[in-house]
């Protein structure tokens, strides 16, 4: 389709006068509701999440709130301080900064949401004013999803950040922000059945979506699972009335733009006004946030999810602040930039449909194929885009274009993702739908890279971007590839994500995309042996890869994905690739073996004299904290590095080092593996021996953990979680090295031993999280080991451990807000177990 207007600049002129008359009338029946500070303009109304409280009597609404910070950057902390009044069941906030300054809090106050529970106000630990000390009692999290399906969760406005002369400012809510609220929601009542009438809001269902327990996509089940039933459910009552006047105003405003500028020129600035307030919905709904670190708004869409949001903010579109001149700005100077590419261009065509399907496009016309194709279940992107389109169909679909609004939804039938919920059926269990969702997949994958290859001219090229930390997405995407009659000729990975979230001891995060380069197979290329020295060339350019990305500076996680495509560069050679007996090797076995010979290497690397006698799962701790650099990763992060040692996730959590809930596997501090009594020599040979002995069952409940007093170990991992707890148990110090020496004497342990050779490898693969502590509770202190490992090192064996270098920001922006970040982003239904991962 070849849009009937050109983006230039009378017309962002043209569309910036529209948008203002638009706000002048949107400002006319808003501004009761959004009353304007003297001399400031509202950044952000701040809300709490409530629950009705079940330990209290008329179970009163309590908050819950992860992190009471309201800034928490450039070495200034400031919070909203919970204030409870018993008398009346209520609570409040006060200002404060959180310091060593008189006047200051030393500490934030503590969290009333956390990990899936909530916890009490009114059962909190006091102070003299009513202050919060300490938490209270627990609210279940089925409670709280009981609440939000049965209606019974609400929300609350706590806090307002504003803008002054001075800077950024907060405060807490004043009578004239709440009587506006209240006022909203009348207004709101009187005017909902005509619009809904007159099909001025969304009535579409939220339909039954995706949840993919394997990445940052989820889909439209996860706003069901809470109650969301309706698309108008993510907004609050102010919100939905600002929006429902945006939209009525600007189809009201339409015919006076076309008859003032033309049909042309018209539609174009219409269409404009009307992304303008898509473009606010991302930054004004129940599931947008405030950003404690930036101080500013956070989208709806910041992660690419639906994911629940336990605080969230709203930005006035008028009167108090300009958020709709702001998005509409946005979206003209987006426009602007696009217009820009195609500068001196001659003709741009952009066409709708399916890439399986390139009919216009003649056989070996084009010189370049760039895409960046869907990455397997990673998002959900038609049922993300839901959000946008029923707002779009009344915005612009009635009057522009209504051919492309045609439908109830977007789309899902044909878009190339793997989404098992589209392929249930009375029949199939959803064990059996997720395997036909990923045949799905990888067959629109092989038809669009199949079509790709007609298009291309023989000495065409096709630049895949690409991004998963999952091997099997890999495998799609490299299987589909070379049945389409490609091969790789090049890799390059680029960096394209912040590196905040690597120094959480969390979760870990890819940093970059990974640009793939192949070329058309040359026909004839028949049949390679997957013989040895092909397996060999694969793990030499496996770990050459991995090598020159490390002094690229990427992380150990790209170094691992990086390394798939030059490994692919040896197998997609040929058209087929078959054992000696002539059966066909997949894609998966060709990646294994690139991804064993680069935990291999990294292996190499942290222990200079080998590992020779430490057991796998030794091995494992170590590429874990290497690698993922994280406590809590996803189920198939560790089923790749379970691979490379030999281990089975399962046999993981039977040998104790990790647990697994759902898709979360989260591993095991020394701390949570002690056992409470030592064994004795004879109880040992007992548990370290066969699983059956003289008719009993060993009890693995025992076997799994340690205790500094024990004989013997079983594994080097388990005598240095050991020795670290012994350290410990004596108060660290001279002390803590008196009780490990002894035990390295009475063991034997040597400085050239598996459990020492162990020991100064974890401690060069420590992430910058575990190693310098700030606050009780932080990744630090949940693992006390790393830093009894370090001076146990020097102390017991004369090694020189790896240095530590501290962080050049400031320790409290690093870890506490980062954390709380994280506690903002684990809903209530990430505590599901997904039974059939």
């Amino acid at each position: 389709v070849e849009y009937p207007f050109r983006f230039g600049p009378e017309l962002a002129v043209r569309a910036r006068h529209w948008g203002k008359v638009l706000e002048e009338r949107i400002t006319e029946r808003l501004k009761p509701f959004y009353p304007k500070p003297e001399a400031a303009t509202v950044q952000s109304y701040i809300y709490a999440r409530t629950v009705p409280d079940p330990n209290v009597e008329g179970n009163p609404a309590t908050p819950l709130v992860p992190d009471w910070h309201l800034m928490n950057a450039d070495g200034n902390a400031m919070v909203a301080n919970p204030i409870v009044n018993l008398a009346d069941k209520s609570w409040s906030i006060e200002i404060r900064n959180v310091g060593n300054l008189p006047g200051d809090l030393r500490i934030a106050p503590p969290p009333s949401y956390k990990g899936g529970t909530g916890y009490s106000l009114f059962t909190a630990s006091l102070g003299p004013k009513g202050e919060v000390t300490a938490q209270g009692r627990p609210i279940d999290g089925n409670w709280i999803k009981s609440a939000a399906q049965t209606g019974k969760m609400s929300s609350a406005l706590y806090a307002v950040a504003y803008k002054t002369s001075r800077g950024l400012e907060f405060r807490p809510p004043s009578q004239a922000d709440l009587d506006a609220l209240a006022a909203a929601e009348e207004e709101l009542h009187r005017l909902r059945p005509d619009w809904e009438r007159r099909d001025i809001l969304p009535n579409e269902a939220v339909p039954v979506g995706h949840k993919t327990g394997t990445g940052d996509g989820k889909g439209t089940d996860v706003p069901l699972s809470r109650g969301e039933r309706y698309f108008t459910d993510m907004f609050t009552p102010r919100q939905l009335l600002a929006i429902g006047v945006m939209v009525e105003e600007l189809q009201a405003l339409r015919p006076e733009i076309i008859a003032a500028d033309g049909q042309e020129n018209g539609a174009a600035i219409a269409h404009l006004l009307a992304f303008g307030i898509d473009k606010f919905l991302n930054w004004n709904a129940s599931l947008s946030s405030w950003n404690v670190r930036a101080k500013t708004m956070r989208s709806v869409f910041d992660r690419h999810d639906y994911s629940w949001k336990p605080t969230f903010g709203e930005m006035a579109p008028v009167q108090a602040s300009s958020g709709y001149l702001w998005s509409l700005n946005n979206v003209l100077d987006s426009s602007r930039q696009l217009a820009g590419l195609a500068s001196g261009t001659p003709r741009i065509a952009i066409t709708r449909g399916s890439a399986t399907q390139l009919a216009h496009l003649e056989d070996r016309s084009i010189a370049a194929v760039v895409v960046d194709p869907p990455y397997d279940d990673n998002v959900q992107y038609s049922e993300l885009a839901d959000f946008f389109y029923v707002w779009l169909k009344r915005s612009l679909g009635k009057y522009h274009r209504p051919e492309w609004f045609s439908t109830y939804l977007c789309d899902h039938s044909e878009e190339a993702v793997v989404n098992h919920v589209r392929h249930l059926d009375g029949n199939r269990k959803p064990k059996e739908a997720k395997e036909e969702a990923r045949k799905f997949y990888r067959k629109l994958m092989t038809e669009s890279f199949r079509e790709a290859k007609r298009v291309l001219r023989d000495d065409g090229v096709l630049t895949v971007m690409f991004t998963h930390k999952k091997q099997e997405a890999w495998g799609a995407l490299f299987a589909s590839l070379i049945e389409a009659g490609f091969t790789i000729t090049a890799t390059w990975p680029i960096k394209t994500e912040s590196e905040h979230s690597l120094h959480q001891a969390k979760k870990n995060a890819a940093q970059s995309t990974v640009f793939l380069v192949a070329r058309k197979r040359e026909s004839g290329a028949g049949r390679g042996f997957y013989d040895a020295a092909m397996r060999k060339e694969i793990e030499l350019a496996a770990r050459n890869a991995a090598e020159r990305l490390e002094n690229d500076g990427l992380n150990a996680v790209d170094q691992l994905v990086g390394s798939f495509g030059p490994a692919m560069e040896v197998f997609s050679r040929y058209d087929t690739v078959v054992t000696d007996t002539g059966q066909p090797v997949d894609v998966a076995d060709a990646l294994e073996i690139a991804s064993d010979a680069v935990m291999g290497w990294r292996v190499e690397k942290l222990a200079d004299a080998g590992l020779e006698g430490v057991e796998p799962e030794g091995r494992f701790a170590l590429l874990f904290w290497d690698v993922l650099k994280a406590e809590e990763v996803r189920f198939n992060e560790v089923k790749l590095l379970g691979h490379a040692v030999g281990m089975d996730v399962e046999r993981l959590v039977a040998a104790g080092l990790v647990t697994k809930t759902g898709d979360k596997v989260k591993v095991l501090p020394a701390k949570e593996r002690r056992r409470d009594e030592p064994l004795t020599q004879e109880q040992v040979q007992t548990l370290f021996g066969p699983e059956i002995v003289e008719g009993r069952r060993r009890r693995k409940s025992d076997v799994l953990k340690v205790h500094p007093n024990d004989p013997s170990f079983r594994t080097a991992l388990d005598a240095c979680h050991a020795v670290a707890l012994a350290y410990a148990e004596a108060g660290g110090g001279a002390a803590g090295i008196g009780v490990a020496k002894s035990l390295a004497r009475r063991l034997g342990w040597s400085p050239d031993g598996p459990v020492a050779r162990l020991m100064e490898a974890l401690v060069k693969a420590a992430p910058l999280a575990v190693q310098f502590t700030r606050k009780k509770g932080d990744a630090a202190d949940r693992f006390p080991e790393f830093r009894a490992w370090r001076e146990i090192l020097q102390e017991v064996f004369a090694i020189e451990p790896a240095e530590w270098k501290p962080p050049k920001v400031e320790l409290g922006n690093l870890f506490s807000s980062a954390e709380s970040v994280d506690d903002l982003e684990d809903e209530v239904e990430d505590e599901e177990d997904d039974s059939d991962e």
